[in-house]
């Protein structure tokens, strides 16, 4: 699978528009498939993430703010069903991370033992998932994760 991300230039607010692309390689037509495609923008904490290792592991997690109160975030997991077949949705939700809550993990960092939970994948009482970037000691608060 080849992943490609492209931005556009950065808009007076600083914002960019981000696409994401996801092309498998089909032998059979000698030819790449785009198996997934998102764009979002960069000033509201939204982001596109390919899961390299876990559970998760080649699962495309995207996180988007609503437009209405309370302002949140609509966290989508997508999945293929196998190397070139594309991607669809396996779990949307609107997030327990609120925006401008003060979490300074990221969305999608924050909103894991969610995704998890939503997957059957983690239960409350297990060992919490391990932020991605350094948050070795993480506590669970409204049911996001925040570093303590």
């Amino acid at each position: 699978m080849l992943i490609v991300v492209l931005a556009s230039i950065h808009a007076g607010n600083g914002g960019q528009l981000v696409g994401t692309q996801a092309l498998a390689y089909r032998r059979d037509t000698d030819r790449f498939v785009q198996v997934f495609a998102q764009s979002t923008g960069t000033n509201n904490n939204q982001e596109v993430r390919f899961i390299e290792a876990g559970p998760l592991r080649g699962a495309f997690i995207t996180v988007e703010p609503t437009v209405d109160a309370p302002f949140s975030y609509w966290v989508t997991v997508a999945r293929s069903g196998g190397e070139t077949a594309p991607y669809h949705t396996v779990l949307r939700y609107r997030s327990a991370t609120r925006y401008g809550d003060g979490n300074a993990l990221p969305v999608i960092d924050s909103e894991m033992p969610q995704i998890l939970h939503g997957l059957s994948l983690w239960r409350p009482g297990q060992k919490l998932p391990l932020p991605a970037s350094g948050c070795p000691k993480p506590i669970l608060r409204n049911g996001a994760l925040w570093c303590s």
